[in-house]
């Protein structure tokens, strides 16, 4: 609850904000109330008070579901939050290497945008609003000159509404070019309401005649330990890495949220494992949310 912003303001009233008994006994000089009435030091009274909440620091932990969350009564007035989109997927490799022209594997998805927007008014206890979908599906194995194979998929954006505002969104980042593309690697999701924290990253480009994919752009990490700066709360993941050809190793996507799906490479796969050649689909983005700090 909120402490009311006129009119006759209690004691009794201060203790239920603290979430102490009614009649416990307490005085303006309380350290926990010189907190709640924003008044360190120096004169206070009861009109010090006015529309006053009482907050502990705190955050949602990272969501990747779901459509909402309920605030705490003890979330203060504002609170801070940030959508992740989800990456893209790699592109389609290649199954028939030795067919002219299909020597060269597929590009990299992008990774999802990230945007932020702090103190945001709030009511203590109220429901957040958000959208989070998933990351972009890997492209299809395309069988040299027989079959087309596909693009990585673009993943879907993210979003946080309070109040009915918009105040964070993302898109997610491009799918990369099936094989055989050397300059098939997809760029990273755009900005949407918000502030932009980093720099979303493309997927890399594969190697002209290899037998590797363009590797999915890295994503982002989220601390979630209460208390941090934004600079140290949202960080970069890392980049994705190729499947090895005839080996049976896979490719793997970048990390952790919102990165981008690996391109497929290209394999002869009459004559050896084409794991390599099976391209990595985009993770999904996230949403976080804090107050207090």
């Amino acid at each position: 609850m909120t402490l009311p912003a006129s009119g006759p303001l209690s004691l009794s009233a201060v203790n239920t904000e603290l979430q102490l008994s009614s009649t416990a006994t307490i005085s303006l000089n309380d350290a926990s109330v010189r907190t709640l009435f924003a008044v360190p030091s120096g004169a206070i009274s009861m009109s010090s008070g006015y529309g006053k909440a009482y907050t502990i620091a705190g955050n949602s932990g990272i969501l990747t579901s779901g459509s909402s969350f309920t605030l705490p009564s003890t979330s203060g007035l504002t609170i801070s939050v940030l959508a992740i989109g989800s990456g893209g997927g790699g592109g389609g490799g290649s199954n028939r290497r030795t067919n002219a022209g299909f020597s060269t594997g597929a590009g990299g998805g992008g990774s999802g945008g990230n945007q932020y927007a702090l103190n945001v008014p709030v009511t203590p206890g109220q429901s957040v609003s958000f959208s989070i979908g998933g990351g972009g599906g890997a492209g299809s194995l395309r069988d040299g000159i027989y079959t087309s194979g596909s693009n990585g998929g673009t993943g879907d954006g993210c979003s946080v509404t309070v109040s009915a505002v918009l105040r964070a969104s993302s898109s997610g980042g491009s799918g990369g070019l099936v094989s055989p593309n050397a300059t098939g690697g997809a760029a990273g999701g755009s900005a949407g309401a918000g502030t932009q924290a980093l720099t979303p990253t493309a997927g890399s480009n594969a190697g002209s005649g290899t037998t590797i994919g363009g590797l999915g752009a890295r994503g982002y990490t989220i601390n979630t330990t209460v208390g941090l700066p934004l600079a140290s709360i949202i960080g970069y993941g890392a980049t994705g890495t190729a499947g090895s050809n005839g080996t049976g190793i896979p490719c793997v996507s970048g990390t952790i949220y919102g990165a981008g799906g690996t391109g497929g490479g290209t394999a002869q796969g009459d004559e050896q494992n084409n794991t390599n050649a099976i391209a990595s689909s985009g993770t999904v983005g996230a949403v976080f949310i804090w107050w207090g700090y």
